[in-house]
This record gives C-alpha cells, sequence and structure tokens, in this order.
C-alpha cells in the first residue's frame, strides 16, 4: 500500500509542476487516489459500496462519494495506519473526541500545493518580503494546519527579519508594530481575530510601504467582538495605508490539503472599498461545486448551494471533501456565504449516518 501511495504522491506532485490541467487530466488522478481509498480505508469503501459505487475507468471526479466535515471527528479516514502519520492535523475545539482530524502520511504533497498557490497570490512580484505572522508558531500549535502553513511561508519565503509576533497572552501587537514601521515590503499573515487586536490597540496606523500585503483568515469564529467584514477591510487598509486590493482573504481548512485566496492582490483588481464580491481562487488541482442541502446532488455553476472539494493533495485521505460551507460556484471562482445556519444540513446528516453504519457493520 505505501508504494502505491508513494506512485500517487509522486504523480499529483509532477501534475502539480507541470502546470497543465485538463478535465481528462484531473479526473484520471481523481479516479486512482478514490480507488487507493477505497481499498485502503475500510470504512469508506463500505460507504461508497452502500452507495453503490466503486472503482472504474470511466468514473469521473463528480461521481466520487464526499464524505462530510463531521465524520473526520468520528473515524480515522486515512489509508495507512493513524499511529504513522507524518503530521496529524486537528481542527479546532477543547477535546480530542470532538475535533477532525486529518492524518497525512507525508507532508511533501501538502508543501507541493502550499507553496505555488501562495506565491501566485502573495508574492506576485517575486521577493523576499519581511513575513510577520500574527498566529502560533508550528512549535506552539504542531496541530493546526494553518500554524503549519504560516511556518513554511515564514521559512521560505520570508527575508532576514521574519517572525512570528505571538507570546502566552496572544498576538504580540507592540512589538509587531515596531517591526512593521521599518522598511518594507512587508507581508502580514494573520488570523482576523488578531488583526482586530492590533486595529483595537489605539496605536497610530503606520505605513506598509510599497508591495506589502496583509493576509486575513480564519474569520470571527468565537470572538467576542466581531467588525461587519467591509469595516474590517477599511480597518485593515486604513491603519496599514494599503490600497484596497492588498487585503486578501485566505480560505483553508484542516480536511484539505490545498487552499484558497482572493485574487485582488496578485491581479491587482479595481476593489472598491465596500467590494465584498471578491470570488476565492482554488489551484487547478482543486475543484469546488455546490451541492443541493438536502439531496447532495452536484448544482449547476452559478447555483448557491453547499460547498464540495476534491482535492487531489488528499492523496491518503480523501479526496471528495463535503462542507456545511454555503457559496456560489462561478466562473471566476468561489463566492463564499459562510456557515450554513442552525444543525447540520438534512443531506450532511444522512451521510454521516450512512457512513457511520458502514463503519458499525
Amino acid at each position: 500500500m505505501n508504494a502505491r501511495s508513494d506512485a500517487l504522491h509522486g504523480r499529483v506532485q509532477a501534475a502539480i509542476a507541470g502546470g497543465e490541467w485538463t478535465d481528462e487530466r484531473f479526473d484520471a488522478l481523481a479516479r486512482d487516489l478514490f480507488a487507493h481509498q477505497f481499498d485502503g480505508c475500510p470504512a469508506y469503501g463500505a460507504y461508497c459500496r452502500g452507495k453503490g459505487v466503486q472503482p472504474g475507468p470511466h468514473l469521473r471526479h463528480g461521481d466520487i462519494p464526499a464524505v462530510p466535515t463531521e465524520v473526520f471527528k468520528r473515524v480515522d479516514l486515512c489509508t495507512f495506519p493513524a499511529e504513522e502519520a507524518a503530521a496529524t492535523f486537528l481542527t479546532s475545539g477543547t477535546t480530542l473526541g470532538t475535533r477532525g482530524r486529518h492524518f497525512l502520511r507525508r507532508t511533501d504533497t501538502y508543501v507541493a500545493s502550499l507553496a505555488p498557490h501562495l506565491d501566485r497570490h502573495l508574492l506576485p512580484r517575486g521577493g523576499a518580503p519581511t513575513v510577520h505572522v500574527l498566529a502560533p508558531p508550528a512549535s506552539e500549535d504542531p496541530h493546526s494546519s494553518l500554524s503549519h502553513m504560516l511556518q513554511w511561508a515564514l521559512d521560505h519565503r520570508g527575508g532576514p527579519r521574519s517572525r512570528f509576533h505571538w507570546g502566552a497572552g496572544g498576538p504580540d501587537v507592540p512589538g509587531f508594530l515596531a517591526a512593521a514601521s521599518k522598511a518594507g515590503p512587508h507581508l502580514v499573515l494573520a488570523t482576523a481575530r488578531a488583526l482586530q487586536a492590533v486595529l483595537d490597540a489605539g496605536a497610530s496606523p503606520i505605513s506598509l510601504g510599497l508591495g506589502s500585503a496583509v493576509m486575513e483568515t480564519g474569520g470571527f469564529k468565537g470572538a467576542t467582538r466581531s467588525l461587519p467584514r467591509v469595516e474590517f477591510y477599511r480597518g485593515i487598509r486604513r491603519f496599514f495605508d494599503l490600497p484596497p486590493w492588498a487585503v486578501v482573504s485566505e480560505y483553508g481548512m484542516t480536511e484539505l490539503g490545498s487552499q484558497g485566496y482572493h485574487a485582488s492582490f496578485a491581479h491587482r483588481a479595481l476593489v472598491g472599498e465596500e467590494d465584498d464580491d471578491q470570488p476565492l481562487v482554488f489551484p487547478p488541482w482543486c475543484r469546488v461545486g455546490a451541492v443541493d442541502p438536502d439531496t447532495l446532488t452536484v448544482l449547476p455553476q452559478g447555483s448557491r448551494g453547499l460547498l464540495r472539494f476534491w482535492d487531489l493533495a488528499n492523496v491518503d485521505s480523501i479526496v471528495a471533501v463535503q462542507t456545511a460551507d454555503v457559496g456560489v460556484v462561478t466562473p471566476r471562482g468561489v463566492l463564499l456565504e459562510g456557515r450554513a445556519p442552525g444543525s447540520a444540513p438534512r443531506g450532511c446528516s444522512l451521510a454521516v449516518d450512512e457512513l457511520m453504519r458502514g463503519v458499525i457493520a
């Protein structure tokens, strides 16, 4: 099984590096990943058999049964013994029993996915800006996929003065402001809550300089106070003296190996201060669709529904991941509208029940 996994990792990485993507190429890789996961993860295999879907030469990525993110909290969804994972990413939570788990047998494909897409959307001019991270480093939060990503960005893309600004009580706002006031360009990578702490600190605004940018991620989940998104982004732009297109939102999930970014900084889009309708762009090795919340049937492009991802970076876990996030998939990207309100959507709940019955069986 490891030899099969290694071969698939090599094929996915080669495809990412190759840069040429067609529907046929994507479907061929998705088919082979599905077969690997069907055979290597008994719980997933039983679930797929129950839905009447098995590996085959004519399968397309949209035919692959998707697993709701809720299941990652209950079942070890991997094709190898979980204790052999090179990295284990956990969703936010207080106890292991309520946190989703994503086991990576190898981390090099995760890096192969994040690196070129990060470069395209946060470093379109290249170079080595001073990277400031307002989030815990990987040494303090080793099970956070976000910390892993931010640590890689600082280590491999940051200039010599790059650093984490984080302490026992959260973001080190005075230290960050002192460092970011020096000559740029600067790239600030931060959670929304950390940036809100900067805005709330009452400090004088600073200018990050030409070519600088701020990446915001995470939203305000669990925050004691939150700002409307437009007001929040306007505050960031004014505080750091940045043009509208230089504040970029990032979307990532523990259960995915790929990330999405607003494309404004990469393409210098004419984004107005009141414009909150910028699509998230995902790499070509990660397809996104919207599905009906009751039936989980894939909807036509332009329809509002629950977002489903087919991520080829998920070699040894599950390639098709179903979320409870609501959005619209357009030719330009994904318009994210937030989480589905209330309890889990009916379709996701039924899928969880089906998979858990397969595990028990």
